[in-house]
């Protein structure tokens, strides 16, 4: 089947597509064995603290990731 989708709709897909979704990484370490509290596993850990504290989720990936991109900025001036 050919696609048939517009640039605009392909786009649209691409932005409305979750990069990061909580639930599906709880319910898959959930699966796994985990008790959904593993502290060994990072993301895990972040999934819980989206779900528990999304405040302070969201302030701590900000910072990381313009921590990264300044860092990154400078080493490429």
């Amino acid at each position: 089947e050919k696609d048939n989708k517009t640039m605009d709709e392909k786009i649209d897909k691409i932005l409305d597509t979750p990069f990061f979704d909580p639930d599906k990484i709880l319910d898959d370490d959930a699966n796994n064995g985990g008790d959904g509290s593993s502290s060994s596993n990072p993301l895990t850990w972040f999934a819980n603290l989206v779900k528990n504290d999304y405040e302070t989720a969201e302030a701590l990936y900000a910072g990381v990731f313009f921590g990264v991109m300044v860092i990154l900025g400078q080493e490429l001036l």
